[in-house]
């Protein structure tokens, strides 16, 4: 890898910490790898702050705005770099989609649905 070396000292509980989460999060190869997305995420994410100001109200009825943890945001950043995602916003709505969007939510509405127009034909007769 190019690029230079630098030296960072963590305290000893820090270290565990760091390595209790790369344990967990197997997408993260090692230490420096992790280093790297996190500082790099700060900074995009405190400049992003800067330039914003206070967060702006979505102009969709439909549009939400989040603010989304910084190793999670650098996760969807690496994966739309790796050509998974799109963009940000699509990596989101699939996320939301796996969660909300079950099958048996989607019977229920088709079901409710489906009642509601009979309703209305029997109303109409």
């Amino acid at each position: 890898m190019d690029g230079e070396r630098i030296s960072l000292r963590l305290e000893p509980e820090d270290l565990r910490m760091l390595d209790s989460f790369l344990v967990e999060h197997p997408e993260f190869s090692n230490r420096s790898h992790l280093a790297r997305l996190a500082i790099r995420g700060f900074i995009e994410q405190t400049a992003a702050t800067a330039d914003t100001g206070n967060v702006c109200q979505p102009s969709k009825r439909n549009a939400v705005t989040i603010e989304v943890p910084a190793l999670a945001y650098m996760t969807i950043e690496d994966f739309i770099r790796a050509g998974v995602y799109n963009s940000m916003e699509d990596a989101v709505v699939e996320c939301l989609r796996e969660k909300f969007i079950t099958k048996e939510a989607k019977d229920r509405i088709l079901r409710q649905q489906a009642e509601s127009v009979r309703a209305v034909e029997v109303l109409d007769r």
